[in-house]
C-alpha cells in the first residue's frame, strides 16, 4: 500500500501518477519496469517516489488492486448466480473476467502481469489470497476484505461438494483460482504473433479443465 503522504496528495497529482504507472507496466513486466520513466512522465522528483511508495513493487500492486478493487465482489456475485454451486460459479466469473483481461483497455498490462506471473505475485492479485497489513479492527479495507471473503465461504454449497471443512474448501477454491489464472496465461501465450484470437478457445479450455477437476479424468470401467 502506498505511504500516507500519497493520499495527501491532490486528486489530480494521484491521477498523474496512475496514469504514468499504467504507461509504464503496460509496456514492460514489473521486473523491467523503470522508476525513473514513471516520475519523468508523472513530473515529480524521484526523492518524491519514495515518499509515496516504498519501491515500484508497492506502486504495481496498488495499481492493480485499484484496477479491479470489485474483484473480489464480481467472484461473490458470480457465486450468487450460480446458488452456492462452486464450480458454476468459477464458470460464471471466468466468463467475464477473462473477456475484459484479453480484450478490455487494460490487456497490455494484463498480459506482461499473467505471462510473468510468480508464486509471489499469485498471492498479491487472486481474490481471497491477499493479505492486506495491519490489524483488521484498525484497517478498515483489512475488515471488509475479510468479511467479503467470508461471505463468499458461507454461500457455497457444500453438500455437493467431496470437502470435510472449511479449509479443504480453501485448499479446493485455491487450485481453482490456479485453473482461472493459467489459463488465462495459456491465453496470452496463444496470442504471440497473431493480431487476435478467439475468446471461445480460451473459455472451452477453461470449461475442459473445470470438469477434469469436478468429475475427474480417468473413464470408469464398464463392467462384464
Amino acid at each position: 500500500m502506498p505511504k500516507e503522504t500519497f493520499f495527501h496528495l491532490t486528486r489530480e497529482k494521484q491521477q498523474r501518477i496512475m496514469k504514468a504507472a499504467k504507461k509504464e507496466f503496460s509496456k514492460v513486466p514489473l521486473g523491467e519496469a523503470s522508476i525513473a520513466q514513471i516520475i519523468k512522465d508523472a513530473g515529480i522528483p524521484r526523492g518524491s517516489f519514495y515518499q509515496y511508495f516504498e519501491d515500484k513493487d508497492d506502486l504495481y500492486f496498488y495499481y492493480f488492486q485499484n484496477m479491479r478493487r470489485n474483484s473480489q465482489q464480481e467472484l461473490n456475485t458470480a457465486m450468487a448466480k450460480a446458488n452456492g454451486q462452486l464450480f458454476d460459479g468459477f464458470e460464471i466469473y471466468f466468463t467475464k473476467m477473462v473477456k475484459e483481461v484479453l480484450q478490455g483497455e487494460n490487456a497490455s498490462f494484463y498480459r506482461n502481469l499473467f505471462m510473468n506471473m510468480d508464486y509471489r505475485s499469485f498471492h498479491k492479485v487472486a481474490p481471497h489470497f491477499g493479505k492486506p497489513r495491519g490489524d483488521s479492527h484498525a484497517d478498515p479495507a483489512r475488515q471488509v476484505h475479510k468479511e467479503s471473503m467470508q461471505e463468499f465461504y458461507n454461500m457455497i454449497d457444500l453438500t455437493t461438494l467431496n470437502v470435510q471443512n472449511e479449509d479443504e474448501l480453501k485448499l479446493l477454491v485455491k487450485m481453482l483460482m490456479h485453473i482461472v489464472f493459467s489459463t488465462v496465461a495459456e491465453g496470452y501465450r496463444q496470442l504471440v504473433g497473431k493480431d487476435n484470437f478467439d475468446v471461445e478457445v480460451v473459455l472451452k479450455d477453461f470449461t475442459l479443465k473445470l470438469n477434469w477437476l469436478k468429475s475427474g479424468a480417468i473413464k470408469s470401467k464398464v463392467k462384464n
